[in-house]
């Protein structure tokens, strides 16, 4: 009886493992399929960006999609990184109250600032003042006048070489407010349904949704995004909000984490790590690879990630100093510092030509 006893749980210990080595190569090639489509630039549906995003953040797996989207991206690219930059133009308390934004009214934590035309003069001859910059973009919050900051658009235009795209982050507009910037000279615009949007803030998703329709109508290419991501947030959660955007048309979709904002009702919830929002931006470029909107598929066309860099300057939603530049470091030289450790080793400079990084 104990012979059969041990021979039974002999023959159970192999059937585990080969069932564990079965599915472990099943999984394996299943990874393998959807990355040999993805670099084929073949459609993937969703339920293969949720079992991208599905790996541990230190899995093997998952360390081969970072692997294979850097791979993608620097190819796509030729290496060649570009740097942009934010500038808070009109910053402080903001109705929509967001519970993960430093503007948040409700915990009045900033002064209300409006930047003056000579301050946003002085800003724009400083980042430039290196030849690195290939795009700003001009932020408010979402209670703003839209007059002063169609002159702060204007103002910037008129300074920044033809070169040098001008982009937008605001808060709702008008089709006309929209036309507007267009006549302005502005190239794009940022503008996001977030995660949680309604229920974490006091903003109407339809109204973001028909911004997004007014930008779309003004011919204003729309760039959105996936944020801001918590730990939270499931795969499934990030993959329709990414598939949501992907099917309005958008020029280009990146992803961003939330920021803990001391003071702010979301604080406690923590953050996602470097390396889990990288796996997370690589499982959305990889499942993006068959759109055409931009070179990189319709993932990373601006804010942060994969050829881009992101600077900012001035006022920021995630950042408790005044002047961000000096808080959280996000700085010209710090986002050059970022696409060489990317493995970037070109930059597309303000003048259009491309130069060793």
């Amino acid at each position: 009886m104990a012979a059969y006893h041990a021979l039974n749980v002999a023959s159970n210990a192999l059937l585990h493992f080969f069932i564990i080595l079965f599915e472990g190569d099943t999984m394996h090639s299943r990874l393998e399929d959807i990355l040999s489509a993805s670099l084929g630039r073949r459609e993937i549906p969703i339920e293969d960006c949720v079992y991208l995003l599905s790996f541990p953040e230190d899995s093997p797996e998952a360390g081969r999609i970072i692997e294979a989207a850097s791979g993608y991206t620097l190819r796509s690219t030729g290496g060649v990184g570009r740097i942009a930059v934010q500038i808070g133009i009109i910053s402080g308390h903001c109705y929509a109250d967001c519970e993960f934004c430093v503007f948040r009214a409700s915990s009045d934590l900033m002064e209300q600032y409006e930047m003056s035309a000579s301050e946003l003069t002085s800003y724009l001859r400083s980042i430039l003042d290196d030849g690195k910059v290939s795009a700003v973009s001009l932020m408010s919050i979402a209670d703003f006048d839209f007059r002063t900051f169609l002159d702060r658009v204007q103002l910037a235009r008129s300074l920044l070489p033809p070169s040098v795209k001008l982009f937008t982050n605001t808060g709702d507009l008008s089709f006309g407010e929209a036309a507007r910037l267009k006549e302005a000279g502005v190239d794009g615009a940022y503008h996001a349904i977030r995660l949680g949007e309604g229920i974490v803030n006091m903003m109407e998703p339809l109204d973001r949704f028909r911004t997004q329709e007014n930008l779309k109508t003004a011919e204003i290419p729309l760039y959105t995004g996936v944020e801001p991501i918590g730990p939270e947030h499931t795969p499934e959660e990030i993959a329709r909000a990414y598939y949501d955007a992907l099917s309005r048309g958008c020029a280009g979709c990146s992803a961003s984490a939330r920021e803990p904002v001391p003071g702010t009702p979301m604080y406690g919830m923590g953050s996602v790590s470097p390396r889990r929002l990288r796996q997370i931006r690589s499982a959305l470029l990889l499942c993006s690879t068959s759109h055409d909107t931009t070179e990189l598929g319709a993932y990373g066309g601006f804010y942060g990630g994969f050829g881009w860099a992101m600077a900012e300057y001035a006022g920021s939603p995630k950042d408790v100093n005044e002047v961000s530049e000096n808080g959280l470091g996000r700085t010209v030289g710090w986002a050059a510092e970022q696409l060489r450790k990317e493995g970037f080793t070109k930059l597309l400079c303000s003048d259009g030509k491309v130069r060793d990084l």
